[in-house]
């Protein structure tokens, strides 16, 4: 299957916020297998709702199962689909927590055509853009209005050299990737990159939007 724009931005998301499972199904033969994203309610629902289920039925046909589920106030979007499960596991993909192991398959690494709209669903799912502090102040921290940090932090260290890779083959000037705890970190700071980032990634989740223009 060829990978289009709207399929990199949807396997970034993945990437994000995605896991694939197979468990066996109650009282009958077989396995039931599925994809399912999750994020925050007030913050990831729009965007799965207006952007990723669109990109499912658009290019597979297929529709997906929006949920909020209220105990931890996420949202849930399952799809059973096999041809997206197919598509999800020739990429290499594979059922099962992927945290530490994933990466970004080999046909949207090598193709720089796709590098934007990769970036874009995984920043949309798993990155953040948050404005700059200084922790010299006791009980409080003085925020710069004026000064953004772009950050992706993941527990795959490929995944984060790969992303750091990309974002610097686009011209946004990355930082050095460092560990901090369980994560590896990557973040972009000169603040002519965080605007032409904000310009060309953050597009099209509201959330992001709005702390990117605030």
């Amino acid at each position: 299957m060829v990978i289009n724009e709207e399929l990199a931005e949807f396997v970034g998301a993945f990437v994000g916020d995605g896991c694939l499972s197979s468990y066996k199904r109650s009282n009958r033969k077989g396995n039931i297998e599925e994809i399912q994203f999750t994020g925050s309610w007030e913050k990831d629902s729009p965007y799965y709702l207006e952007i990723i289920q669109p990109i499912v039925m658009e290019n597979f046909n297929a529709n997906g199962n929006i949920k909020h589920r209220k105990d931890d106030n996420t949202v849930r979007f399952r799809i059973t689909d096999k041809k997206v499960i197919a598509f999800l596991r020739d990429l290499g993909f594979n059922f099962g927590p992927k945290a530490k192991t994933v990466k970004i398959p080999d046909k949207i690494l090598n193709d720089s055509s796709l590098h934007k709209s990769f970036l874009r669903g995984f920043f949309n799912t798993d990155g953040t853009i948050y404005k700059r502090y200084s922790k010299q102040y006791e009980k409080h921290a003085k925020f710069y209005q004026n000064y953004k940090v772009v950050q992706f932090k993941c527990a795959s260290k490929n995944l984060i050299v790969q992303v750091h890779s990309m974002l610097e083959e686009l011209g946004f000037n990355p930082n050095r990737v460092i560990k901090t705890k369980d994560c590896w970190v990557c973040r972009v700071t000169f603040q002519k990159d965080v605007t032409n980032f904000g310009k060309e990634i953050i597009t099209n989740h509201k959330y992001h939007r709005d702390r990117f223009l605030s």
